[in-house]
């Protein structure tokens, strides 16, 4: 019985060596061992993960890292995990530590289900290196020294600062109480401000979103102006400044010459001032003239219709009573043209871009409102240039500066309330048309066109005739101001013109002849 119960021992503790050896080989009994699958990964640097190291998916344990090995300087971990445990294309490594000093061991995200099934023996291609602790402890190291620099300076400056601060701390005590005070004594007027910027809030929220808005159409619509009319602002300010480059030159001579034509008118009103009178005096008489007369023909006119008198007996010829009714039907109607043709005199003066200027003195007279005759007496600056040519073939261009003549017809049409001018005859002492609309009783576009042979410029071939076009602004009885581009048809001559000038009428004239002493009728 002894030698048996020796060799069972013996066998025994065989059998369990055997098995220890085969634990502290592989880790596992061989036969135990679940069935698992192999995958790969890669790290820049694993931190003391070692072989034989747990794997844990999604926090469980799963199996564990089979092999490290550096590849091409990176470290290639080859692991195992449980066949039942899945993972997928878009799984993610990194390592994990039990604990702040603990052991390393390989954590997996198992990924989505969407992205697929990864293949046993694939590789888990998202990888996240951690800090290891000795990165963690220089860097807790490094931020505790900037901790102690900081302190060392905040006691650096309240030591230097020391009686500053005291200073700034009595201070605030200070105001704190004055503020107090204000406080305590104002209570009732704080209160009041205080409901009445209530009050103005509430208000601000009702009425703020509609400002707000009415702003951002504002805004909308000046944006939309200003894009559509981008090309037109440009021009005009280019035009305008341009206006006043000219303006600088031109001013003074433009000044002048509107001075010397108030001058010359001045000195013919004072000149003829007896002249005009008579004239005046003599209308007013012929008037009165005609108005008895034409009283005298109606009353002759009615006896004879009643045949009284001997010049009713005497005029029973049925034609020299129509002879006598026809001719007081003349003067009646010449009457009326007196009394409705309307007169208006006046001056103004033009700067032209780049230099130049002109002195108008106008005069029209107008019979009634389809037509009117217009003359102007034009002073230009500039002068006109002319040549002259010798029997011996020799030319001579000239310059000339006298007064130049306007007398124009105008007959005017009426369309849906609106009227249109056609004019014709000279302008400026050439032939010339002209065309005028009135879109507003105190806005007048207009546009005329002359000098179709063009003697003003005969060094220059083949220019076309002078167009101008612009616009006429009524301002305030009356004063009126006209700009525009002239000679609009010559490249080379095209340019920007301003003029300002008086139109009186026949209210305005008897005034100010009144004021002569003349009477008026």
């Amino acid at each position: 019985m002894g030698g048996r119960e020796v060799k069972l021992g013996a066998f025994v503790i065989i059998t369990s060596l055997a098995f220890a050896f085969l634990i502290l080989t592989f880790g596992d009994i061989p036969f135990l061992k679940p069935p698992s699958k192999e995958y790969v990964t890669y790290f820049k640097n694993v931190g003391g993960l070692s072989k034989g190291a747990e794997v844990r998916v999604a926090g469980i344990r799963a199996g564990k890292v089979k092999d490290i090995t550096l590849v091409e300087g990176k470290v290639k971990v080859v692991f195992e995990v449980e066949e039942g445990v899945p993972l997928y294309k878009d799984s993610v490594a990194s390592i994990g530590t039990l604990g702040l000093m603990g052991d390393k061991y390989l954590s997996i995200e198992p990924g989505s289900s969407k992205s697929g099934v990864l293949k046993e023996g694939g590789t888990v291609v998202s990888s996240r290196d951690i800090a290891d602790t000795d990165t963690l402890i220089k860097e807790l190291t490094r931020t505790a020294q900037s901790f102690r620099d900081l302190t060392y300076l905040i006691n650096q400056i309240l030591k230097e600062n020391r009686e500053s601060l005291h200073i700034a701390i009595q201070s605030l005590e200070k105001l704190t109480n004055t503020l107090n005070r204000i406080t305590e004594e104002n209570g009732e007027g704080l209160s009041i401000t205080l409901r009445q910027l209530q009050q103005l809030t509430e208000e601000l929220n009702r009425s703020l979103p509609r400002t707000v808005a009415s702003m951002e159409r504002l805004a909308t619509m000046l944006n939309s102006m200003v894009e559509e009319n981008r090309g037109n602002f440009r021009v005009l300010v280019d035009n305008l400044t341009t206006l006043t480059s000219g303006l600088k030159d031109t001013l003074p001579e433009f000044t002048y010459n509107m001075n010397e034509l108030a001058k010359n008118i001045s000195f013919m009103f004072a000149e003829n001032r007896d002249n005009v009178r008579n004239v005046l005096v003599n209308l007013n008489y012929i008037t009165e003239n005609l108005r008895r007369s034409s009283e005298k023909i109606d009353m002759i006119v009615s006896k004879v219709e009643r045949g009284e008198g001997n010049i009713g007996r005497f005029v029973q010829d049925d034609k020299l009573y129509h002879d006598i009714s026809k001719a007081a039907r003349l003067l009646g109607q010449a009457g009326e043209v007196i009394d409705k043709t309307n007169i208006h005199a006046g001056f103004r003066g033009e700067i032209y871009e780049g230099g130049g200027s002109k002195g108008i003195f106008s005069f029209v007279v107008q019979p009634d409102k389809d037509k009117y005759y217009m003359v102007e007496l034009v002073g230009d600056s500039r002068g006109r240039v002319y040549k002259e040519e010798y029997i011996n073939g020799d030319v001579s261009v000239k310059k000339e500066f006298k007064p130049e003549l306007t007398m124009q017809y105008a007959r005017n049409f009426f369309f849906f309330d609106k009227a249109f001018t056609l004019r014709g005859g000279l302008k400026e002492s050439s032939g010339g048309i002209g065309f005028d609309f009135y879109p507003f009783p105190s806005v007048k576009f207009f546009a005329d066109l002359w000098e179709f042979g063009r003697r003003d410029r005969p060094d220059d071939r083949d220019l076309k005739p002078i167009l101008q076009v612009g616009l006429s602004l009524k301002l305030k009885s009356p004063v009126y101001v006209r700009f525009g581009g002239d000679d609009m048809l010559n490249d080379s001559l095209r340019r920007f013109f301003f003029g300002a000038g008086l139109l009186f009428t026949d209210n305005d004239l008897k005034y100010l002849i009144g004021g002569l002493g003349v009477p008026m009728p």
